[in-house]
């Protein structure tokens, strides 16, 4: 279990890792020799964790030997290293201990005074170890009330203050009774069990919804294993899944394995040099300092700007945050006046120098500089360098959807292009067209809005009814190159295969059940769908189903919805209506995104807010009919898992829902 406290929890061999860096000083690869000279000469406040101990440090300087690389590439060796000085300590430890236990009173409600008087004259005084331990008091607090605090074996107890008498103190002491915990995981979690306040409560008026007996079972496992010295996500991961009948022996060695796979020598960061000290000016310097800006022509207090000068920028109302620090930085009056002139009309001197600005309304009415799209446009034009159209004055371009992807607007090409370097074809096309219609026009107002149900006009039409000057040449398929509104909003709907693994009924409600479907995450979503109509309950149970993740959760009849279950439906809301789950293939995995050709559904969920993800449903929905050959479509495009076709059992030419 030693290496389950090494390798798992952070003072020991990722506290290791990180002040090999810093002794290092990032020059890695590195000796053994080199390492073992700089732990040597190391003092505390340089080291981290486990190293902080002088004698761990002097032992494990001397345990490098064998240690001939030190690398990302041959980290396992430093671990094992520190794991072997800390097994040498805790053997003899445990010896010492096994003597000393026999000397011990029999019974485990013996207190402090009584065991120190006990211990031999060899572990007299007795350690801070000992003085300092929680399970000790624990026993104390057992004399007055056993029932609410009981207390382990025997076994467990002795075993455990006796290593506490022999283990002295600091971060050695801290690891021996970590060690002992992990050695005893099982005695200990029956031990938190026993205890009253874990164990599951029954329901009442104030318990709604009490544990069951595997949750207060993983509690106790998670608490013993966090006051083990393990982190707080491994401790319930470990906890989770003990419940599930594996043994935590087994879920230690492999979350060990993992940490070495994935321990690499952290990056060595230079510490932050000393602030040198202020100096106080005296009268006279303060009178040369006056004397000099004089001089130079710069400012006066009022701000009144001298001949062949430049004018100090304000140092009132700079704005809160990085730029109002960055402000103060800046070496020269020059320079911050350009800033903060910059900040109070955002154009570049070039931009606003250009032919034409004047007419294009002022800095008045340049709109919000909105998103990312189109940031890198064509020159001549009266925008600042860099900009479209859009980013500047927030005017749709043609052909530009309310979300465009990033992948549309800024990748690298490949082979030989006439592109500005970003741009892909989709980008350049809609710059272009936007920016020839810019300079066509008089002023810098929006562009009106396409009628609804209407797509906007093709980029290079425009160009050619209005004579633009044409943008560099890109592919014929610019223009249609991108994702159209219904594709991108499908990519923002997170759709996969699930698998129903319980069903039940909604209390009081009688069209509807209450799923748990796996969705390839680690706990299950739950669903209230009304299906009782349509289908048994058998019918459900371990049956496959395509299903839309990132819906905004609600709640049926109390209970709450956090996915839905698509399915193809026939005269829906009728009396007559007909109602059949979609069936991904056979072998589909539970996880799985769909997709509809060439787009995957769910590809830009992630930043898809759930407030509104309805609007994205209802522009994606109409979208997805059933095909004659009962497969499901998404504009005409099947729906598939990488097994095959996503059906429904024999409805055809209706919608899905």
């Amino acid at each position: 279990m030693l290496s389950s406290l090494v390798w798992l929890s952070p003072d020991y061999a990722p506290a290791l890792f990180t002040t090999t860096s810093n002794l290092l000083k990032g020059a890695v690869p590195s000796s053994g020799d080199k390492l073992s000279a700089a732990l040597a000469a190391a003092e505390d406040a340089s080291c981290q964790g486990i190293t902080k101990d002088a004698e761990v440090r002097k032992l494990l300087a001397g345990g490098l030997k064998d240690v001939k690389d030190v690398s990302d590439a041959n980290i396992v060796p430093l671990g094992d290293a520190l794991m072997a000085v800390l097994e040498k300590k805790l053997t003899a430890a445990k010896g010492e201990a096994a003597k000393l236990e026999k000397s011990l009173p029999q019974s485990s409600k013996a207190t402090f005074k009584e065991l120190s008087a006990a211990l031999p004259q060899s572990a007299q005084p007795p350690s801070e170890a000992l003085k300092s331990d929680w399970l000790l008091w624990n026993a104390l607090g057992n004399t007055f009330n056993d029932k609410e605090l009981p207390l382990p074996t025997d076994k467990v107890f002795k075993e455990r203050i006796a290593l506490a008498a022999c283990a002295g103190g600091g971060a050695l002491a801290k690891c021996l009774l970590a060690v002992q915990m992990l050695e005893n995981l099982d005695a200990y979690v029956q031990w938190e069990m026993a205890i009253p306040a874990a164990k599951a409560p029954s329901a009442s008026v104030e318990v709604l919804c009490p544990f069951n007996g595997a949750q207060a079972k993983e509690v106790a496992t998670r608490r013993i294993l966090l006051q083990a010295g393990l982190p707080l996500d491994l401790a319930g991961k470990a906890a989770a899944k003990s419940v599930k009948g594996i043994g935590l022996a087994h879920i230690l060695k492999d979350l060990v394995a993992e940490a070495k796979k994935a321990s690499v020598l952290p990056l060595y960061v230079e510490p932050p040099a000393p602030k040198a000290p202020k100096q106080k000016d005296g009268g006279e310097g303060k009178k040369k300092e006056k004397k000099d800006e004089e001089g130079s022509g710069k400012a006066s207090k009022g701000g009144e700007k001298k001949a062949g000068g430049v004018a100090a920028a304000p140092a009132a109302n700079l704005p809160a945050g990085p730029f109002g620090d960055f402000v103060k930085a800046t070496a020269t009056q020059e320079l911050q006046w350009s800033l903060l002139s910059y900040q109070l009309r955002p154009r570049t001197t070039l931009g606003s120098a250009a032919p034409g600005a004047a007419s294009a309304g002022g800095a008045a009415e340049v709109g919000k500089i909105d998103g990312f799209s189109g940031t890198w446009a064509p020159t001549g034009t009266n925008l600042p360098p860099g900009h479209t159209p859009y980013s500047w004055s927030h005017v749709m371009a043609p052909g530009m959807t309310d979300g465009p992807t990033f992948g549309l607007t800024w990748s690298p090409t490949s082979g030989a292009s006439n592109l500005p370097p970003g741009h892909t074809p989709y980008s350049w096309s809609r710059v272009a067209a936007a920016s020839s219609s810019a300079q066509a026009s008089s002023s810098t107002a929006p562009a009106p809005a396409p009628a609804a149900g209407k797509k906007p006009a093709d980029a290079s039409n425009n160009n050619k009814k209005k004579g633009a000057a044409a943008a560099p040449a890109a592919p014929a398929a610019a223009a249609t190159g991108g994702a159209s509104e219904e594709e991108a909003a499908l990519m923002k709907l997170d759709i996969r295969c699930g698998k129903i693994i319980e069903v039940g009924r909604v209390p009081d409600a009688d069209t509807l059940y209450i799923l748990k479907v796996n969705v390839g995450e680690e706990q299950p979503r739950q669903v209230v769908t009304s299906l009782v109509n349509h289908y048994k309950e058998s019918d459900l149970q371990d049956r496959k189903v395509v299903i839309y993740c990132n819906i905004k959760p609600g709640k049926m009849r109390g209970a709450e919805s956090q996915a839905m279950l698509l399915a193809a439906t026939k005269d829906k809301g009728s009396p007559n209506e007909v109602c059949e789950l979609l069936d991904p293939p056979a072998g589909a995995k539970e996880g799985t995104r769909v997709q509809a050709g060439k787009v995957e559904a769910g590809a830009a969920s992630e930043g898809a807010s759930v407030k509104y993800i309805h609007k994205v449903w209802g522009v994606v929905q109409p979208c997805l009919k059933m095909s004659d050959k009962k497969e499901a479509t998404f504009q005409g495009a099947t729906l598939t898992f990488p097994e095959g076709t996503v059906t429904a059992k024999t409805l055809t030419g209706c919608g899905i829902y």
